[in-house]
């Protein structure tokens, strides 16, 4: 299997990659953007909250995946340097939230950057258009960006991730080019965030080979706790819960709650979130009373783990 390098957030693609990776793409979006212009709002999801593919539930600014131009590779860039710095300690227990699957409803994507404060971190679809303009943009608004890298949702296939999943049943190298594909998408990340309740990343082997691949340890690997994970040489980043498998105001209300509880106890706790507008509005309106609460808000990736040396 050959070796990825990361490349100022990238890594190169290569040319057997891309001819049937293009188009198997494009057919993806094809199919999705039939979906919504029928005036469907489709968001699979399993009984346990994953979401595979996720086009925006509330029919105003679709965006479906497409292949991004060739750009010649950029210099060698540390993650590290894409991390937003968090604000110092100050002895109050400490939360982070990323709010992934966004990038594909442009009106979603704009509003989470302009109402939610900087240090809830951003996670954009890899197969969103025009990723790499919508990452500066939140990132020049002030926000950590990690690439929302799609793989196997529970109930696989009816629920699909799209064409570059990663994928238990597919083989290491294939599954090895799908990441590198992912990768290559933009530039200018820190980290990468998968969905919950993955089988994929419950199997050690499925992930193993990509854990061992030299970009790897570059980036942060940001996901619920997962099997195939475990003792991984990678810097990880661990979820404690997911904030809306319920997405009610009033769910979503009772899981910050536990966020905070348990941050309490533990000192720090990191939250994932779907991009729902309603987990947006509940976000923006917890966040601004967490100075009340006697917590202190910070980026994902202060809270990551880099292994022992």
């Amino acid at each position: 299997m050959a070796a990825l390098s990361f490349m100022g957030g990238r890594a190169p693609r290569r040319r057997s990659a891309r001819s049937g990776g293009r188009l198997a793409v494009i057919a993806w979006a094809i199919a999705t953007a039939g979906l919504a212009a029928a005036g469907s709002a489709f968001v699979f999801k399993g009984d346990d909250g994953a979401h595979a593919v996720v086009l925006s539930t509330h029919g105003e600014g679709h965006e479906t995946p497409t292949e991004t131009p060739e750009t010649a590779p950029a210099a060698t860039v540390d993650p590290a340097e894409f991390r937003r710095a968090p604000p110092p300690p100050d002895g109050r227990p400490r939360v982070a939230v990323i709010v992934r699957g966004l990038g594909l409803s442009l009106a979603l994507t704009t509003d989470a950057v302009s109402k939610l404060p900087p240090d809830i971190s951003l996670g954009l679809s890899v197969y969103a258009r025009g990723l790499q303009k919508q990452l500066d943009s939140a990132r020049g608004a002030g926000h950590e960006v990690f690439l929302d890298v799609p793989v196997e949702p529970s109930g696989f296939p009816n629920n699909d991730a799209g064409p570059k999943a990663l994928l238990t049943s597919l083989g290491a190298a294939e599954n090895a080019e799908r990441l590198e594909w992912s990768l290559a998408r933009a530039t200018g990340y820190p980290g990468i965030v998968f969905a919950p309740a993955s089988p994929a990343l419950d199997s050690r082997e499925t992930m193993a080979p990509l854990l061992a691949e030299p970009a790897a340890h570059g980036l942060i690997w940001l996901s619920p706790r997962s099997r195939g994970l475990e003792g991984a040489s990678v810097i990880q980043a661990s979820a404690d819960l997911i904030i809306d498998t319920a997405a009610t105001p009033h769910d979503i209300d009772l899981a910050l709650e536990r966020l905070e509880a348990t941050a309490r106890s533990k000192g720090s706790a990191l939250a994932i979130a779907n991009a729902y507008p309603v987990t947006i509005a509940e976000l923006a309106a917890w966040s601004a009373a967490l100075e009340a609460h006697g917590i202190q808000l910070v980026p994902a990736s202060a809270l990551s783990v880099t292994p022992a040396s």
